[in-house]
């Protein structure tokens, strides 16, 4: 089951999604850009807000 996750950047909100198969934790950025980490005992949602901050650290360096 997919599982969405939202981070609001200076008024902007960014939402992933997000699966768990096994240990391995699938993210889709809002670009539809899949990235994956190994659990290993991780949060899961801990996990793809990280994946999101450093998707919207890009967007947002991009547009300064």
């Amino acid at each position: 089951m997919e599982v969405e996750v939202t981070i609001e950047h200076e008024g902007t909100p960014y939402t992933a999604t997000y699966l768990v198969v096994g240990d391995e934790l699938i993210v889709y950025l809002p670009n539809g850009e899949p990235r994956a980490t190994v659990l290993r005992g991780l949060n899961p949602e801990s996990a793809a807000r990280q994946h999101l901050r450093s998707y919207i650290r890009s967007v947002t360096q991009h547009k300064q």
